[in-house]
């Protein structure tokens, strides 16, 4: 190793950056380490808030299937409801029917008689007609006619009555029907309330949703911003140290060069062994035992 002249103000003022880097480098710590508990803030942050989107969407899917839900057995209600119409328009047909049939039979009655009435008065007839044997043709064929009226007559008002009671029974199909259909109409209702309901709760957790996002997205926004500032203090730490390390390096050769110098005034013979262990150190090359005591003796590493 060759002998340098060294300044001892050169050391100094080395030695001052030094400790003005370290004390910088300090700050910069610091300041990464507060910077690095606040992103960690806004992450939690943000997180929470992404986690209370996804269970507010998620309630709002679930609205969405019960109201869906709902609607299904609303429509299915509907259907049932059309087809009680379409048959109660065959029963209003029929009824009409029947009441006309009725109406017309009982148009064609010519007797202010009973049912009863007539048949008391035929068996009547038919019971002269069967027990007088002095009756004569005139009157046999008077009873005859009598009876063929009054027959007549019955079979009309037996058909009117028969009319009249199929136009009873449908009319009481038709009240089951409405009845039917009013039930129907009531749960219809009920059901679609409660699918306004469901609807309704969807769009409250949706529209919740879509708040809590935003403020989600702003808190990424913070996570951004600090994550960046994150990285350029890493980065300033990065370049202080590095800094530290070359004027380290340049205050231990100017050590060492001042060593050297003390140590070739005073003849010191294992100095100058140390310095050529030293000098192979620096290329590389490997060192005995003693060449690394001699190194450690005059910190030269």
């Amino acid at each position: 190793m060759t002998t340098v002249k060294v300044d001892p103000e050169e050391i100094k003022r080395i030695k001052r950056e030094i400790e003005a880097l370290e004390k910088e480098r300090n700050e910069i710590r610091a300041k990464l380490d507060e910077l690095e508990k606040e992103l960690q803030i806004w992450i939690q942050k943000r997180d929470e808030k992404n986690k209370e989107v996804q269970q507010l969407r998620q309630k709002g899917r679930e609205y969405k299937a019960k109201r869906d839900e709902i609607n299904q057995k609303i429509q299915e209600l509907k259907k049932n409801r059309e087809e009680i119409n379409a048959k109660l328009d065959l029963l209003y047909q029929e009824i009409l029917e029947y009441k006309t049939k009725r109406n017309e039979y009982n148009q064609l009655r010519r007797l202010k008689m009973s049912p009863e009435r007539i048949q008391e008065r035929i068996e009547k007839l038919e019971w002269e007609l069967q027990t007088n044997p002095n009756i004569t043709p005139e009157r046999e064929k008077q009873i005859v006619d009598q009876i063929q009226v009054l027959a007549t007559e019955l079979e009309i008002i037996q058909q009117a009555e028969r009319f009249h009671k199929k136009l009873v029974e449908t009319r009481k199909k038709v009240d089951q029907l409405k009845k039917a259909r009013k039930a129907i109409s009531l749960e219809i209702q009920k059901l679609a309330n409660q699918s306004q309901q469901f609807h309704e709760q969807m769009i409250q957790a949706f529209n919740k949703a879509d708040e809590v996002k935003k403020e989600a997205d702003e808190y990424h926004q913070k996570v951004v911003e600090l994550r960046e500032k994150v990285r350029e203090a890493r980065k300033q730490l990065r370049e202080i140290e590095r800094k530290i390390r070359e004027y380290d390096e340049k205050h231990k050769e100017l050590i060492a060069y001042r060593l050297v110098a003390k140590m070739r005034a005073k003849k010191d013979a294992n100095f100058e062994k140390a310095v050529e262990a030293l000098e192979k150190f620096k290329r590389g090359e490997k060192l005995t035992l003693d060449e690394l005591l001699l190194l450690q003796r005059y910190n030269l590493v």
